[in-house]
């Protein structure tokens, strides 16, 4: 019996996911499987216990490796193989197909012209990149839609237990799935494509897709997009907005913000996708990003385990559901526990999409310096706010520099994020779009920056032997009576029952011998203190975990606030965070 399937816009927890499949509907996605996916052969035993952080697997193959004999002959054994390798383990999957530049040779003896480029980036893309096609030629169309065809029918006619594995297909239409036609310019100007023929060519494709995956009477398969924004592709944007189904629903690639972080487009990519992707009120939709190489260029080698705590932190930041890792990177978690560790944060964070069911809320302290947000920056006072503008990103540093803000490469600023990711060689403070506050989750500061200061390398220069904490954190500052920051739980937390407890670690830094700090919290009209701490003054982080019962969680604070840090002397303090565990009644 061929089962449907409900698409992202259905998920609502774990409980939902287990209560529908008695009725043999599927979840592509559970909310349980959100985090880190091993993108392609990192691990070989899925039961080795090292191995416990990976989610879900990422498998893809070129259009050359599936058609390499000719039209008619179609291969999918790398396919097949890796769907058994998930039924095995019970693992979900990502399964994708690279076209364009990986087509197979015989479409260009078939009719299909070959387009030769003249390279944007040679040191990249002259070995790897050869042969093009020309991609609205009728003759590739009808050979590239005959292979969604079939794709589709592989996998829609798996057994059940493996076709319970296929988490979502990712639609590829141009070189390497970035939905550019050409990585460089065509030799022969007649294979130029105009912006909007391009756009028409892979709304073609999108139609193929939704035809083959979507509009299906049984056994539909979700898909993801990537340049969907409604900014750069207002086209594509409103197609996937207005033609895919809301009940079958859709992912979309979630920016390239889990491969660092200050990186330009940061702020924007959260406003626009974070509402469909964080507690939606409308449309549900998931998202994946991919750690691809960036893990191991001049900017992560400073220090990796900070390289991959404020990469994974970034991605929450941004909604993404499906953190994709790269084999080696995968390969070096598992040779290094402190990386697991930190994708196991990340699973956990991930997995908090709804606050009346989540089991974690968080806040871990950051301020980005964002040179396109001219009310915190005026022009008058910071120069001219344009992405290339140096000067002004140096101004901005100088006015935080007390707090140990700088721009190790103030070039990189203005390069964009896929450059700043392969290129960038030290740390910036400020940047272009970059995210601005706290990286939060449910758990909200309120007014930081009135209540509390950002700092930058908190203990100085950072290198190989720095904490990950060191990055950035935030400060009483008694000097201008910033003595207590205010907190509050996400209203719909809590609104239908209050928890049995609440359970919290608050890191700090152990800067200052006998310096002194409370956490207090609200229990009806008073004040409560859960937890006093006296520093040693060894300049150590720490972490300080106390258990709540009791408290109002009614936002009846001061500004607000269900709970408060509140320095108890006149000496400033230091902190990374702050994160609850929820025991639900």
């Amino acid at each position: 019996m061929i089962n449907n399937r409900i698409n992202f816009s259905l998920i609502f927890s774990l409980l939902f996911f287990c209560g529908t499949l008695s009725q043999a509907q599927k979840i592509a996605v559970p909310i349980s499987s959100y985090g880190v996916w091993d993108r392609g052969g990192g691990v070989d035993d899925y039961s080795d216990p090292k191995a416990d952080f990976v989610m879900g697997i990422e498998v893809s193959a070129t259009w050359a490796e599936v058609q390499s004999k000719g039209p008619d002959k179609f291969d999918f054994s790398m396919f097949q193989e890796v769907l058994d390798k998930a039924a095995k383990y019970h693992k979900i999957l990502k399964m994708s197909i690279g076209v364009g530049p990986y087509s197979p040779l015989w479409i260009y003896d078939n009719g299909v012209p070959l387009v030769k480029v003249t390279s944007d980036k040679p040191e990249k893309h002259d070995k790897k990149f050869v042969n093009y096609p020309f991609y609205t030629n009728e003759i590739h169309k009808k050979y590239y839609f005959e292979l969604i065809k079939q794709f589709s029918l592989f996998l829609r006619n798996q057994p059940k237990n493996k076709f319970d594995c296929i988490a979502f297909v990712q639609v590829k239409t141009g070189a390497t799935g970035d939905e550019a036609p050409y990585k460089g310019v065509p030799n022969n100007k007649e294979y130029k494509i105009a912006k909007n023929d391009w756009e028409n060519f892979r709304l073609e494709s999108f139609t193929q897709f939704k035809k083959c995956f979507n509009d299906v009477s049984d056994r539909q398969i979700v898909l993801t997009f990537n340049n969907v924004d409604p900014i750069k592709h207002p086209v594509a944007y409103n197609w996937v907005m207005n033609t895919i189904d809301p009940k079958i629903g859709f992912g979309i690639k979630g920016g390239a913000y889990n491969r660092g972080h200050h990186l330009t487009g940061e702020q924007s990519f959260l406003e626009q996708w974070n509402p469909y992707l964080i507690n939606p009120k409308g449309m549900k939709l998931f998202s994946a990003s991919e750690m691809d190489a960036s893990w191991n260029k001049p900017i992560f080698n400073i220090n990796k385990e900070l390289g991959f705590y404020w990469s994974a932190l970034s991605g929450i930041n941004t909604g993404l559901s499906s953190y994709n890792c790269t084999k080696s990177a995968i390969q070096y978690a598992l040779e290094h526990k402190e990386i697991r560790d930190i994708f196991k944060m990340y699973n956990k964070y991930a997995q908090q999409v709804y606050p009346a069911t989540a089991t974690t809320a968080f806040s871990v302290f950051h301020e980005g310096l964002n040179a396109a947000d001219t009310i915190k920056f005026p022009e008058k006072k910071f120069g001219k706010a344009k992405v290339k503008n140096l000067e002004r990103y140096t101004n901005i540093c100088n006015a935080y520099a007390s707090r140990g803000a700088r721009m190790d490469d103030l070039e990189s600023a203005a390069i964009g994020q896929v450059d700043q990711r392969y290129r960038q060689t030290g740390y910036n403070d400020a940047g272009w779009d970059i995210a601005e506050g706290n990286y939060e989750r449910f758990l909200y500061q309120i007014k930081p920056d009135q209540t509390s200061i950002g700092l930058f390398r908190v203990r100085g220069t950072i290198d190989k032997n720095s904490s990950k904490y060191d990055r950035f954190a935030r400060s009483f500052e008694n000097a201008t009576g910033k003595n207590k920051m205010y907190f509050k739980f996400d209203d719909e937390m809590f609104a239908s029952s209050k928890p049995k407890n609440l359970n919290f670690t608050i890191t700090w830094l152990d800067k200052n011998a006998g310096s002194t700090w409370a956490l207090q919290y609200n229990k009806g009209k008073e004040m409560k203190t859960a937890l006093e701490v006296k520093g040693k003054g060894d300049n150590q982080w720490k972490s300080v975990t106390v258990e709540v019962a009791d408290m109002q969680l009614n936002h009846s604070g001061e500004f607000g606030s269900d709970f408060a840090l509140v320095n108890t002397d006149s000496i400033d303090d230091i902190f990374n965070g702050i994160e609850v565990n929820i025991q639900r009644k």
